[in-house]
């Protein structure tokens, strides 16, 4: 049936996925599919935390001086200023990692979803082909830049509401991580649809028809990328192995394999 609304149910399915994926885990031994993209998400953040040691003290003391009338200048102002370029640079890791992942990431994610579904199912992945491969390509770029441009703009929308007196801020906060969750779930699960031989059209046909579930999913991965170092280094994994559990559990209804996981 069309999830046409926010099923709680299926939200918390999405959500349940995780405990199920940290099983098949451990289960199967796929610590290798954490250990490498966990390092590199953690090299990720780690260049940026550098950048900003590196840079922000002169960009805080240029503004400092040459940007403020004298009347706010001094050693409190710069101090402000610091921190107001580190909470900047978290909530431009925060947004863009989710991207470097599921796109930088790619190979390794969908690997691991591949392996996912054969030690859960015992089925074999589909046979490479160089015109499915230069088609996977072009459609995982259309979709992401898709994504990416909804996000954005449609966050952008859901902040505007921030300021309406009382209500705003707290609907402005819920719409902007259901936003991004159902986006970040989409792009999880895509690498489960994209070997399942799914067009464009038909992705998106079936994410919306299981949003709640997807969204669910992609609430669980945000809120593992709140958890400093721990989060950062399994969000990946844990979001590919959750994501590729759930979408089959749609494609494979009844299927005895995964009722036991």
């Amino acid at each position: 049936m069309p999830d046409k609304a926010i099923s709680l149910r299926e939200f918390f399915a999405g959500i349940g996925a995780y405990r199920k994926a940290h099983r098949v885990i451990v289960r199967h031994r796929l610590w290798a599919y954490v250990i490498f993209p966990g390092i590199m998400s953690l090299c990720y953040i780690m260049l940026l935390i550098a950048v900003g040691r590196i840079y922000f003290g002169d960009v805080s003391d240029h503004i400092n001086r040459h940007w403020l009338p004298p009347l706010m200048k001094g050693d409190a102002t710069e101090i402000i200023t610091s921190i107001l370029l580190w909470v900047l640079l978290f909530i431009l890791t925060y947004i863009t990692y989710k991207y470097v992942i599921l796109i930088i990431f790619s190979p390794i994610l969908t690997q691991l979803s591949e392996v996912t579904e054969k030690v859960i199912c015992n089925e074999p992945a589909p046979d490479f082909s160089f015109k499915y491969f230069v088609r996977d390509i072009f459609r995982g770029l259309i979709i992401n830049l898709r994504n990416v441009f909804r996000v954005l703009s449609m966050s952008f929308l859901a902040w505007l509401m921030a300021f309406i007196p009382v209500a705003g801020p707290p609907v402005s906060i819920t719409l902007i991580f259901l936003i991004q969750s159902f986006y970040d779930g989409f792009g999880l699960t895509d690498y489960t649809l994209e070997r399942k031989r799914y067009s464009v059209r038909e992705s998106i046909g079936f994410v919306r028809r299981n949003r709640s579930r997807i969204t669910g999913v992609g609430s669980g991965f945000m809120l593992l990328l709140l958890v400093p170092v721990a989060g950062w280094f399994t969000a990946p994994t844990y979001g590919t192995v959750a994501a590729t559990i759930a979408a089959l559990e749609k494609i494979n209804e009844n299927d005895p394999r995964l009722a036991n996981l």
